[in-house]
């Protein structure tokens, strides 16, 4: 099976291309590349940016299920569009989008520049011999089935409501203007499969030890997301660490410029540096 195909790209390119900085940035679970239309205009200089819109609801009709889809199936496309780009790409990432992009440097680490991160939600790491993470794990575990059992018998609306306030807070749902309600409605199918590719990806290589990475995180996070954060500071002792006061998951929207000047900064500081050394 291979759902890849309706991927989408939101573009913004500037003059001089061929020696422009990429970047890539991956949205979170339930929303699309728009998520970063805010950052591109926020770069100097010739900058090259991609936010791709990642597979949706019809993983879920095509067959995929928490237990069989993969965030190399999620990253085929991204990992062709990096093999045709000119030199390495800066990846940009939040909660599923930076478990992807992690995901693909592991893997893929000559096609990647840097990582610039808000809350990967690399689950898999807490799928160890420590009992508070296992604990944690378990938590997700079993609430991923659970929302794969609500999409089964119908009910998608509750699926997208208890996504929502899971990460967002209770209340966060009623929140939402109606029709992005409705998008995350039509969106739950992909809820559960998302889940199950973070909690059950195999741990690829380390990361590069010489490869640039900016860690953030909110301070009024959930544990789980929290804990995974701590473990990655632990296996990329370079990272710079930013934790944001105030923040919760989804910092990026609630936090927007804050975090969109972060990843600009993340960027074209290591931008003015390759260009010196070149």
């Amino acid at each position: 099976m291979n759902t890849n195909s309706q991927t989408g790209f939101f573009h913004v390119e500037r003059s001089g291309q061929a020696h422009a900085t990429p970047v890539m940035a991956l949205h979170c679970s339930g929303a699309n590349g728009s998520q970063w239309a805010h950052l591109a205009p926020l770069f100097n200089g010739d900058t090259a940016f991609i936010a791709p819109t990642l597979a949706g609801p019809e993983a879920a009709a095509a067959g995929w299920t928490m237990q069989s889809y993969t965030l190399t199936e999620e990253a085929r496309p991204l990992v062709d569009h990096l093999r045709r780009a000119r030199r390495p790409v800066h990846l940009v990432g939040h909660s599923y989008g930076g478990a992807l992009v992690l995901h693909i440097a592991r893997h893929y680490p000559q096609h990647v520049a840097s990582l610039c991160l808000y809350e990967p939600t690399s689950f898999s790491l807490l799928a160890r011999s420590d009992p508070n993470d296992l604990r944690l794990y378990h938590e997700l575990e079993t609430f991923a089935a659970s929302l794969a059992e609500e999409v089964r018998t119908g009910h998608a609306a509750y699926v997208a409501e208890a996504f929502t306030d899971f990460w967002g807070g209770l209340g966060a749902w009623l929140a939402l203007r109606p029709d992005r309600q409705q998008e995350l409605i039509a969106w739950a199918p992909k809820a559960a499969l998302d889940f199950g590719a973070l909690l059950y990806e195999q741990q690829g290589p380390h990361l590069p030890p010489s490869l640039p990475v900016t860690l953030i995180s909110g301070a009024q996070t959930r544990a789980h997301a929290q804990r995974v954060v701590a473990l990655l500071a632990e296996e990329m002792p370079q990272a710079i660490l930013v934790e944001l006061a105030g923040a919760g998951h989804l910092g990026p929207f609630t936090f927007r410029k804050k975090v969109s000047g972060i990843i600009r900064d993340h960027v074209e500081q290591l931008s003015g540096r390759a260009s010196r050394m070149t």
